[in-house]
């Protein structure tokens, strides 16, 4: 899939702005400050509705003004769609080929896009909610019914907890909760599984590409409760409800949920060898280099198409063997790269690339800046 243009009204710091963009490369250059990363903010804007740097969309709206409006056409199976995004101080709305949609899960697969920032070189070493947070967002992008059972989940969590801090607890309502955790967990458990076994079989296969064939990567997906591959929807569902039952009254004296798909974990390890734990920051880093790969390469196998690739900042975090290697890895897709540091152009020296120099919201465009 291929974004052919933007124009941004009154989002970050643009106050108007109209692009049309290369097919492949776009590099995006300016100093910290200026905009850069607002510019592909916007665009992931697009994907599922929502920023990647802030749930608060007020944020989004220009210093002094009182509605932002995102509009862009996206090429994808060999027809253009157009997709509109209008936030103003009370509401926001979503329009998709002119059609109002009335929930995010109807965006949800017009336009995928994958974000790799520096916070996700340290999707290894940080902590179980960041990888949940990973898988969460692209399955979400890949299916929007686990996007709907995940938010009816938290729904029903927060309800649950809010319930059990009650000096008097209604065991009624606590049974009805009880039910709902453990039909949208069964589908969201079995989800997430099937989607971590396929990435871990891609991920395998780029970090030996990586390593020169001399580590293996490896990723296992951790509940608390006792499931295993063979398991079946009925029976996960039958192992989730005995296990809340089972805690309720530790659940009631601690007035929170101690089980659940919230509290799920990736396992990632190089040779046999938990990386997180025991790994270097070096293999902690090509280990989430390898994810990331391999999150673009199984929505190409899903979907047919790959997706927008926003490289955010991350040329700066990467030694110069590994800058070259991503983009002779990701050549067949249209990749958004921003950067502080003009050297930068010096790697795309020898194929087609669009700069665009970024200044106080305003942006150059310079075609085959690169050479």
């Amino acid at each position: 899939m291929i974004l052919k243009n933007l124009k941004l009204m009154n989002f970050r710091n643009y106050k108007g702005l109209f692009l049309e963009f290369n097919e492949k490369i776009n590099l995006i250059i300016g100093k910290n400050g200026q905009g850069k990363t607002n510019l592909v903010e916007s665009i992931y804007m697009l994907s599922i509705g929502k920023s990647f740097r802030t749930n608060k969309d007020k944020e989004l709206i220009k210093f002094g003004e009182n509605n932002l409006y995102i509009d862009a056409r996206i090429y994808r199976d060999d027809e253009t769609k157009e997709i509109e995004v209008l936030i103003d101080n009370k509401n926001k709305g979503i329009k998709v080929n002119k059609i109002s949609i009335i929930k995010i899960s109807e965006l949800l697969g017009n336009f995928n896009v994958v974000v790799f920032s520096p916070e996700d070189l340290k999707l290894v070493k940080d902590g179980p909610k960041e990888r949940r947070s990973f898988i969460d967002k692209e399955i979400s992008q890949l299916i929007p019914k686990y996007y709907n059972n995940l938010q009816r989940y938290r729904k029903t969590l927060f309800q649950r907890n809010k319930l059990l801090k009650n000096f008097s607890i209604d065991i009624n309502l606590l049974e009805v909760y009880d039910e709902e955790l453990a039909k949208y967990g069964s589908y969201i458990y079995i989800t997430r599984r099937d989607f971590v076994k396929k990435l871990s079989d891609i991920s395998k296969k780029f970090h030996k590409e990586l390593t020169g064939n001399k580590e293996e990567l490896s990723l296992i997906y951790k509940t608390q409760i006792d499931l295993n591959d063979s398991d079946d929807y009925n029976s996960v569902y039958q192992k989730l409800k005995s296990k809340l039952f089972e805690s309720r009254e530790h659940d009631i004296y601690n007035k929170i949920t101690r089980y659940g798909i919230h509290k799920d974990d990736i396992e990632i390890y190089i040779d046999d060898i938990d990386v997180r734990l025991y790994g270097s920051q070096g293999q902690q880093r090509t280990a989430s280099i390898s994810l990331k790969l391999s999150e673009i390469e199984l929505i190409k196998n899903e979907v047919g198409e790959y997706p927008v690739l926003i490289l955010d900042d991350v040329f700066s975090e990467l030694d110069e063997y590994r800058q070259k290697l991503l983009v002779e890895k990701l050549n067949d897709i249209q990749i958004f790269i921003t950067t502080a540091d003009i050297s930068h152009k010096a790697i795309f020296r020898d194929v087609e690339a669009t700069v665009f120099n970024v200044k106080e919201g305003m942006i150059d465009k310079i075609e085959n800046g690169g050479r």
